[in-house]
């Protein structure tokens, strides 16, 4: 279910086009996919169904996760990036 809500968000945000500058169809989006990650939705329609099916609360838990884990890497770096800097003080 995470990869059809990375798909789902990144069809939604519109931004991204095909080689004559049109917006692509879910199914040749998630051909993409299935071939640059090796697997198959089995059915993109039917996982989009049940995606939007959860409670708003689980709507984005993929994506909820991959926030935090961006933040919290962060955080650990700019912590690393201050304290070498006061390290050469």
């Amino acid at each position: 279910m995470g990869m059809t809500e990375i798909l789902s968000a990144l069809m939604l945000l519109g931004g991204i086009t095909d080689n004559t500058g049109k917006h692509p169809t879910i199914i040749a989006f998630s051909e993409v996919f299935e071939q640059a990650f090796g697997f198959s939705f089995n059915g993109i329609y039917d996982r989009q169904n049940e995606l939007f099916k959860r409670k708003s609360c689980n709507l984005t838990k993929t994506l909820d996760a991959l926030k935090a884990v961006l933040i919290k890497e962060y955080k650990k770096r700019q912590a690393k990036a201050l304290k070498n800097k006061d390290e050469k003080r």
